[in-house]
């Protein structure tokens, strides 16, 4: 296994990201010497209904972004490449034609992960990047239609759950004004709190809860929040950001037009329409969980999928793919 590379994608519901690693020596993960990741936002679920096809302007902009993609895989030959896709892919009346059609354009294993599958190679991404991992604690992953949640006792999963909220879903369906206006705020804080109610009890035990955030949403909070000029993966991992810092960041943002937030260091323009709704998101996760506040990490479901992909064990999934 180690000193071989291999390949995985995340095909999230907006965003699309490719790793190329070997593996490391210590069978934990990807090897940090090794290790290049790549990032589009093609927004596949731009406008996306449950049961009904996904848009022709999306799934053009998702081909052109895995062509790219195509391109780093064909140069570095690894040894096997999975692709898993998400949320997004699960609503789409298409959803399983398009992974037939990667998977044939590409010659990439392809899946429509269960949400339960996204849930455990998330969590077992970004635990895989702790040495030891929590003794207690409760991952959450963001996405654009769906935020899926692990709790865990070490690295071994107690309870799972994926829900159908994300930024990208509460923004087509609450956000109509730019900056959102007052009533649109506090109905996006009422569906986010009742949405939340179905995350999983923190592990039982004693002692404090990790709380650790991975995804799009929460890498580009710490960003913003350290004012890093362009992502630095290095300074964003591991960072502690507390409730406050987070609050604070909600009402400033929520307070901007979507043009004016995209010029903060930081934040992709593309997250500039739904950084906000990411936000309420995390604060509501601070407030299930009554925590003033979450680790980052910047590992997550394209780790577990990677790991997956090299045939290292993921604690409760199956071995070896999703």
């Amino acid at each position: 296994m180690a000193g071989k590379l291999y390949g995985a994608l995340d095909l999230g519901s907006n965003t699309f990201r490719l790793i190329l690693a070997e593996a490391g020596r210590d069978g934990r993960g990807p090897d940090p010497a090794t290790r290049k990741v790549w990032q589009e936002i093609p927004r596949i679920s731009e406008g996306l209904e449950e049961g009904k096809p996904f848009g022709k302007e999306p799934l053009a902009r998702a081909w052109k972004a895995l062509d790219g993609f195509a391109e780093k895989v064909s140069a570095g030959r690894p040894e096997r490449v999975l692709a898993g896709c998400t949320m997004a892919a699960r609503m789409a009346s298409d959803g399983e034609e398009f992974a037939g059609r990667i998977a044939e354009r590409y010659g990439w294993e392809t899946a429509v992960l269960t949400g339960r599958e996204e849930a455990t190679l998330s969590a077992a991404g970004a635990l895989g990047s702790l040495d030891p991992p929590p003794p207690r604690s409760v991952v959450f992953d963001i996405g654009g239609r769906s935020t899926e949640f692990v709790a865990c006792t070490g690295a071994a999963p107690t309870a799972v759950a994926s829900l159908p909220v994300g930024v990208v879903g509460l923004k087509e369906l609450l956000i109509r004004n730019d900056p959102p206006a007052a009533a649109e705020m506090a109905e996006l804080e009422d569906r986010v709190g009742n949405a939340l109610s179905g995350a999983p009890a923190p592990p039982d035990g004693g002692g404090p809860v990790t709380l650790l955030g991975t995804a799009g949403t929460v890498t580009t909070m710490a960003a913003m929040l350290l004012g890093i000029d362009g992502y630095r993966p290095e300074l964003v991992h591991g960072a502690r950001i507390s409730r406050s810092a987070v609050e604070g960041l909600y009402r400033e943002t929520a307070g901007e037009s979507a043009a004016r937030r995209a010029l903060r260091p930081g934040l992709h323009p593309m997250r500039a329409d739904v950084i906000v709704c990411g936000l309420a998101l995390v604060l509501g996760i601070l407030d299930r969980y009554r925590s003033d506040g979450l680790v980052v990490s910047d590992c997550g479901l394209l780790e577990g999928l990677w790991k997956a992909a090299s045939g290292m064990e993921i604690v409760g999934s199956r071995s070896g793919g999703p």
